[in-house]
C-alpha cells in the first residue's frame, strides 16, 4: 500500500510539474493545444524535476539549468531570464509542500 501511495504522489507531482512547464512554455510550443505540441511535450524534463523535488525537497535554478542543458544544449535561465526562472523554481518548490 505504501508503494502505491508513493507512486501516486510521484504521478500527482509529475502532473503539476507538467502543468507548470506547459504554462511556462519557454519555446512557444503550445503543448496540449490543437495547433501545438503534445500535452507531454516536456516529459523528459519533468521526470528529473519530480525526482529532485521528491529526493531533495526542492530544486534550484542551477539544477533546472543542468536538466535543460542536457536536452536543449542551453540553460533555461538564458531562455526565460533570471526573474522568470526564480518564479518558476519558486512555483516548483511550492508544489512539493502541497504534494
Amino acid at each position: 500500500m505504501k508503494m502505491q501511495a508513493g507512486a501516486q504522489k510521484w504521478r500527482d507531482l509529475a502532473t503539476s510539474v507538467t502543468a507548470l512547464l506547459n504554462d511556462l512554455d519557454p519555446y512557444g510550443l503550445e503543448p496540449g493545444t490543437a495547433e501545438g505540441a503534445p500535452q507531454d511535450e516536456y516529459e523528459l524534463e519533468v521526470n528529473p524535476l519530480v525526482d529532485l523535488l521528491l529526493k531533495e525537497g526542492s530544486v534550484s535554478s542551477d539544477e533546472v539549468d543542468a536538466i535543460w542543458l542536457k536536452w536543449f544544449q542551453e540553460p533555461l535561465s538564458e531562455v526565460i531570464g533570471s526573474e522568470e526562472m526564480n518564479r518558476f523554481c519558486a512555483s516548483l518548490n511550492s508544489l512539493n509542500t502541497s504534494a
